[in-house]
C-alpha cells in the first residue's frame, strides 16, 4: 500500500478510536474535526481540544460542535475570503492604473485637438480657397474633442467607483481579522502574527515574549450578572490592555475570556512588569451596571508570561504560556 495512504488510513483510524473512547457518534463533521487534530496541521484546534479534556476530562458533544464550527467551518470560510479579496484588490489595482492612463492620455489628446482646431480655424480665415474643405475638417475635429471629453468624463467616475471599491474590500479585510465586540485582533491574526514574529526573532537574535492573561471568575460573574454586563466586563479589559501596549506589540481576543499579547524586543522581566502594570489597572476599575448603576464589584485578571527561546515552536511558546498562566490561578488568581 502507497505510504501516504497508510499514513491516511492510520489518522482515520486513532480518530475513530478516539471518537468512541469519547462516546461520541463517527458523524462526518466528529471525524474530520478529529481527523485534523490528530494530523496536527491545526495548532489551535488540538489546544483548545486539550485543554477541554484537562478541564472537564472530555469533549463533548456541543463542544466539538463549537470546535467544529470555529476552526473548520468558518477557517476555511475565511481562508476562501481572503483569497478572494487579495485577488480581486488585484485585479482593482491594475484597473485602476489602466484607467489612470487612459486619462492621461484621453487628456493629453484632448489638448492635442484643441490646438489642432485652433490652427484649422486660423488657416480657414487666411484661406477662404481652403474654407469649406477646412470647415468641415474642423467640424470633425470638434466632434472627436467633444467624444474625448465625454470619455475623460467617464474614465473619471469609474476612477471613484473603483476607489470605493477598494476602500470596501480593505474593511472587509479589516472585519475579518478583527474581534467584533472588543475591536481587538482576532485568533486568526494572532495565529498569522506569532509565526511571523517568531520567525523574525530566531533569524535575527531578538527577543519574543507572549503573555496570555484570562478575566478571573468570568462564568461565574456573567452567570450572575447576564451576557451583556459579561461584554462590557471584557471590552473593559480590551481596553485596559489596549491602552497600556506600545505600537510594535500584538494585543489580541484570543478566546473567550482569554487575551494575548505578543511582545517583540521585550525580555520576560520587562513583559512580567507590563502584565503586572495592566492587572493593577483592571483591579483598580470598579464596574457598574449600565441600566440601574448597580455596583457590580471589582474584575481581576491572570496571567501566564513566557519567553521565546531558539529551541520554541509556536505550540511550546503558547504551552508555556499557558502553564504559567493555570498556576497564577491555582496560587490564588490575580497575579502574574
Amino acid at each position: 500500500m502507497d505510504t501516504a495512504l497508510e499514513q491516511t488510513h492510520r489518522i482515520a483510524k486513532l480518530a475513530m478510536d478516539t471518537l468512541k473512547a469519547m462516546s461520541l457518534s463517527a458523524t462526518p463533521h466528529n471525524i474530520e474535526l478529529w481527523y485534523e487534530h490528530i494530523e496536527g496541521r491545526n495548532p489551535s484546534l488540538s489546544r483548545d481540544i486539550q485543554k477541554c479534556i484537562e478541564r472537564h476530562g472530555e469533549v463533548t458533544q456541543d463542544q466539538a460542535d463549537q470546535l467544529y464550527h470555529r476552526y473548520v467551518v468558518h477557517g476555511d470560510l475565511a481562508d476562501d475570503m481572503m483569497s478572494l479579496m487579495s485577488k480581486f484588490e488585484n485585479e482593482i489595482t491594475q484597473l485602476s492604473s489602466v484607467i489612470e492612463s487612459s486619462g492621461a492620455k484621453a487628456e493629453s489628446r484632448g489638448e492635442t485637438l484643441q490646438s489642432l482646431s485652433s490652427e484649422l480655424s486660423d488657416t480657414a480665415e487666411a484661406n477662404p480657397n481652403v474654407a469649406a474643405l477646412l470647415e468641415n475638417v474642423v467640424s470633425v475635429v470638434k466632434s472627436v474633442r467633444e467624444e474625448n471629453d465625454k470619455l475623460q468624463g467617464r474614465l473619471a467616475d469609474s476612477a471613484d467607483e473603483i476607489s470605493g471599491l477598494r476602500e470596501s474590500i480593505e474593511n472587509v479585510q479589516k472585519e475579518a481579522l478583527t474581534d467584533g465586540l472588543t475591536g481587538l485582533n482576532n485568533r486568526r491574526t494572532f495565529d498569522n502574527a506569532i509565526v511571523n514574529l517568531m520567525k523574525t526573532a530566531k533569524e535575527e537574535s531578538q527577543e519574543l515574549t507572549l503573555i496570555l492573561a484570562d478575566i478571573d471568575f468570568f462564568k461565574k460573574f456573567n452567570d450572575r450578572w447576564g451576557h451583556q454586563t459579561g461584554d462590557q466586563v471584557l471590552k473593559l479589559v480590551a481596553d485596559v490592555m489596549n491602552s497600556n501596549i506600545k505600537g510594535q506589540d500584538v494585543l489580541a481576543r484570543f478566546g473567550g475570556e482569554e487575551f494575548a499579547i505578543l511582545l517583540p524586543g521585550t525580555s520576560v522581566e520587562h513583559a512580567e512588569l507590563l502584565g503586572n502594570r495592566i492587572r493593577q489597572a483592571v483591579e483598580t476599575r470598579r464596574l457598574k451596571k449600565r441600566s440601574t448603576g448597580e455596583d457590580l464589584g471589582v474584575v481581576t485578571v491572570s496571567m501566564g508570561v513566557a519567553h521565546c527561546s531558539d529551541k520554541d515552536t509556536v505550540e511550546t511558546l503558547i504551552e508555556r504560556a499557558d502553564e504559567c498562566l493555570y498556576l497564577a490561578k491555582d496560587l490564588g488568581r490575580n497575579q502574574v
